[in-house]
């Protein structure tokens, strides 16, 4: 039975009740995931795989309604129609006077593109609509590949990918850790009308023996490349302030759930240079200590019972809309203020090796106002891809020549005028 004959509307996720009310064209709270096949895309099959996937994701059909007090998903009976690229990277899906799809799939030569807006799915949850719908349309164009595939991909029932993890694992927490709060570092320069994206795809192998090598993770040491690269380009006087990095987590990991909404967390990792070039094992230390303090299950709960405890605060329900859109705003200001760019490592794609076999790469996206990277990994091919409104692209390029002059082998492309 398909979720729309179930429910008829659904409340917003924890997380997902911030996008609505704090996009705009400059920040549209939408990402996309990507993949290069090895043949031209076949729209008609792709147009069949997506009608197939849709039923097993059926609250992806829902659009966005505005009530008193909160923004909600009201099924509707609009079908998505699978078209040629035609508008920019991550451009808008939500539009506070039209009532329209909360996600878009296009096309361009070999390529297939999925966009969504936030607040319908998060990065794992789209993923996992992602697969579904490259494993049926593999199947629809190569006879060869089992259709029944993308149902081995999302085996749980319909409801529980239409779950609200939150408000499953909200629990009362009296002695919450206090998080510092810091001025961060932010970047300044020249912006863009348009979102830029440059890209570095390379060997997923080859960078993980070198964070093998120092001891850590393939995200710790990347991190830590990171922060050299703004602390290459940062300013004296500047040196002091700390660089604070979001990276958000994926709280399936630690709380089991099968749903396709929005389920994840963010910690803030902050480093302060200070007047003194520490050494890459130094910061790499530093960054290890700081993941295995925030990574855990307590701290996690934390977070969940922290926001939705504000959510579910009497005075902020009774509290109309119109309110809630004005101090979402400011805390979206007071956020930021405290941040200098968001880490987000979809982590590993997993595809049957029939389908794997058609697929060159994949790569994820994200609309920003400032700067973003998200990394993924399908194959052996390794995607660290920046989101940027930034013209000057220093830090790209420090990231990606100090992986070039450790002895990866990098490929990099942008949509950057020439």
């Amino acid at each position: 039975m398909a979720m729309a004959q179930i429910l008829s509307w659904l409340r917003l996720d924890n997380v997902g009740k911030i996008f609505p009310s704090t996009s705009s064209k400059r920040d549209t709270g939408v990402f996309r995931l990507t993949c290069e096949l090895d043949e031209l895309v076949q729209p008609e099959q792709l147009q069949e795989a997506l009608d197939k996937t849709l039923e097993q994701f059926p609250h992806f059909l829902y659009i966005m309604r505005s009530g008193f007090f909160w923004y909600y998903l009201e099924a509707s009976e609009l079908r998505p129609t699978v078209h040629v690229e035609n508008k920019g990277v991550c451009a808008p899906l939500f539009h506070r006077n039209r009532h329209t799809l909360l996600f878009d799939v296009s096309y361009y030569e070999n390529r297939i593109h999925l966009e969504v807006y936030h607040a319908l799915a998060d990065g794992t949850g789209a993923m996992q609509f992602y697969t579904c719908l490259l494993c049926r349309y593999i199947a629809a164009v190569d006879g060869g590949v089992d259709g029944t595939l993308a149902d081995q991909i999302a085996p749980s029932p319909i409801t529980a990918r239409a779950e609200d993890g939150f408000r499953k694992y909200y629990r009362r927490v009296k002695n919450r850790h206090v998080e510092p709060s810091f001025r961060a570092y932010h970047f300044a320069g020249t912006k863009s009308e348009d979102l830029i994206i440059t890209e570095g795809r390379m060997p997923c192998h080859e960078v993980l023996s070198l964070a093998k090598a120092h001891g850590t993770t393939l995200t710790v040491f990347l991190c830590a490349l990171l922060l050299f690269a703004v602390y290459e380009d940062m300013q004296r006087f500047h040196q002091k302030r700390p660089v604070v990095l979001t990276v958000p987590v994926n709280l399936r990991s630690y709380f089991p759930s099968d749903t396709a909404r929005n389920f994840f967390g963010n910690i803030r990792i902050a480093y302060r240079f200070g007047d003194e070039t520490p050494t890459f094992e130094e910061v790499i230390h530093a960054l290890d200590d700081a993941f295995k303090r925030e990574l855990t299950e307590e701290r996690l709960n934390e977070r969940i019972s922290r926001f939705t405890a504000l959510e579910r605060n009497p005075i902020a329900k009774a509290a109309p809309l119109l309110l809630k859109n004005f101090v979402l705003r400011i805390a979206r200001r007071i956020s930021d203020a405290g941040e200098t760019m968001v880490v987000s490592n979809v982590g590993i794609v997993k595809l049957p090796e029939a389908v794997l076999q058609h697929v060159k790469h994949m790569s994820v996206f994200t609309g920003t106002s400032r700067q973003q990277i998200c990394i993924c990994t399908c194959g052996d091919v390794l995607s660290i891809a920046f989101s940027s409104k930034f013209v000057n692209q220093e830090i790209q390029c420090r990231l990606f020549r100090r992986l070039a002059e450790l002895g990866v082998a990098v490929e990099i492309s942008s949509n950057l005028p020439n």
